[in-house]
């Protein structure tokens, strides 16, 4: 088959998707001619369906590379490597595997693929807005809301930039083939960082620590972090203690403090005028057997459900606040995995650097991360309480899930090591998901409903066995029974 092409239509920083779709677009061929023309052997041999694998856009492993480069003049592979080294080189030396800082899915500025141009500065996760014009990227095809992998696939394409729904991504036609030469501008504060990678890419001292779903490059490019510690040199602990109960236990005290320091701010200031609420919730407490729940305080919706859900606890009801002291040994199980990746990075970057470790280190980090984290996921939990008391309802598992990803904290600790010790940056940015306070009426601030939900009778489950206990129950007690599983099951997750 021959083949038009030109060279100069590959711009710098380019993605391998927008070349194979111009690829598609002048020589009027579909995604699998593509790879059955530029196909390794072993993908050539391969007589039925293709997997994904082979059709990777990251590494261009299904794909004959020298005739590839014959073909396209071009050396692709080598191009895209060279790009994905920039945007690492901060992070490389402990993070071995690319995936995780790239979508699976295509994410573009309608601004760039309007001129046929896709960015592997689109698809790294620390962007969410464009490099080129600072549009906001797009996940979706703006008319079918499906997405796109990022693939050389006809799965969600039809022709070349258009999906299956008949949505046009680029207008491009025969007669702006040369447009296709003009590279867009790169943002000059971004143009400084990939190219400071480049020139430090050796360097150990310094790295940066992130999570590549929760940090923004806005923060790797301001120049002032929230705080800055510094770990004097001392006797490190020994690899051993890290897999050692006794760590393990000094992690979850730490973590389980931060936690309370929030909850017992939070039950003092912001919830002080609602104890009764809480405990009319946590008690289900009401008037009498045949009566109604009363209607939930939105205020104590919130604390109820944000603890049940931060801790991982099986029921909602039963724990007390008010009639207990709050010490306890729980950590936020929720966050564990979060937790975990940066204990991991931390730990990976002290044996680079000197090959042992300062616990000191990880644990003021897992601290603030905590802290940070149960106030953010308290305003999450407290912007749907509105909803949720109206309805007695609350959100499924999977949506608590994602309420998580949103309010867990945007960080990147900038980590530094000479011969007087470690400096750690803590850069913070705003969460942008999570809303201010919204202002919520609580009806149970009159003096004499406070005294009436005081009066009012528990109906949590154990206390309703405990009052069928010995007895047959009539026809009266078997529906409060399932009146009572049928409450407990709306508030349930």
């Amino acid at each position: 088959m021959n083949i038009v092409w030109r060279k100069d239509w590959i711009h710098e920083y380019e993605s391998p998707w927008s070349v194979f779709e111009k690829l598609a677009l002048v020589n009027l061929i579909n995604r699998n001619e593509i790879l059955y023309v530029f196909g390794s052997k072993k993908v050539k041999k391969i007589k039925q369906h293709i997997g994904d694998t082979h059709r990777d856009l990251l590494r261009l492993n299904g794909f004959d590379l020298e005739k590839l480069h014959q073909t396209l003049d071009y050396k692709l592979k080598e191009h895209s490597d060279n790009i994905i080294m920039q945007l690492l080189a901060p992070f490389y030396d402990f993070y071995g595997v690319w995936d995780p800082w790239f979508h699976d899915d295509l994410q573009w500025c309608p601004q760039c693929m309007e001129g046929g141009f896709h960015s592997w500065l689109h698809q790294f996760k620390l962007f969410d807005t464009c490099a080129f014009h600072e549009n906001k990227l797009i996940d979706t095809c703006p008319k079918c809301m499906q997405t796109i992998p990022f693939l050389l696939s006809n799965k969600q394409l039809e022709s070349a930039f258009q999906c299956k729904c008949g949505h046009i991504l680029a207008t491009l036609g025969f007669s702006n083939w040369n447009d296709w030469k003009e590279s867009p501008q790169l943002n000059q504060s971004i143009l400084s960082w990939l190219e400071f990678n480049m020139n430090s890419v050796n360097e150990q001292q310094t790295k940066w620590i992130v999570h590549e779903q929760h940090c923004n490059l806005t923060l790797l490019l301001q120049n002032e972090p929230e705080e800055i510690k510094y770990f004097d040199p001392i006797e490190p602990i020994q690899q051993d203690y890290l897999y050692s109960n006794l760590f393990r236990k000094e992690q979850q005290k730490i973590c389980s403090n931060a936690f309370q320091i929030v909850e017992e701010s939070l039950l003092q200031e912001f919830l002080g005028n609602h104890q009764d609420c809480i405990t009319q919730l946590i008690d289900l407490r009401k008037k009498d057997d045949m009566s109604d729940f009363p209607t939930i305080c939105p205020y104590a919706y919130t604390y109820v459900f944000w603890r049940k859900s931060l801790l991982m606890e099986e029921r909602f009801y039963g724990f007390n606040p008010f009639n207990n002291e709050l010490i306890s040994t729980k950590a936020p199980l929720l966050i564990e995995e979060h937790l975990e990746h940066f204990t991991t990075q931390l730990i990976n970057y002290q044996i680079k650097m000197h090959n042992s470790i300062d616990r000191r280190i990880i644990l003021w980090v897992l601290e603030k991360l905590v802290t940070q984290f149960s106030e953010n996921f308290f305003d999450a939990w407290f912007d749907i309480a509105g909803k949720g008391c109206e309805e007695i309802s609350v959100p499924p598992w999977k949506e608590v899930i994602k309420m998580r990803d949103r309010a867990f904290p945007n960080i990147a600790l900038k980590c530094r090591t000479d011969e007087l010790g470690t400096y750690v940056e803590y850069h913070h940015g705003e969460n942008t998901e999570t809303t201010l306070f919204n202002k919520y009426e609580c009806i149970y601030q009159n003096e004499n409903i406070r005294l009436n939900i005081k009066e009012m009778s528990s109906y949590t489950p154990p206390a309703v066995a405990l009052m069928l206990r010995g007895n047959t129950p009539d026809e009266d007690k078997k529906i409060l029974q399932k009146s009572i599983e049928a409450y407990v099951k709306k508030l349930n997750f």
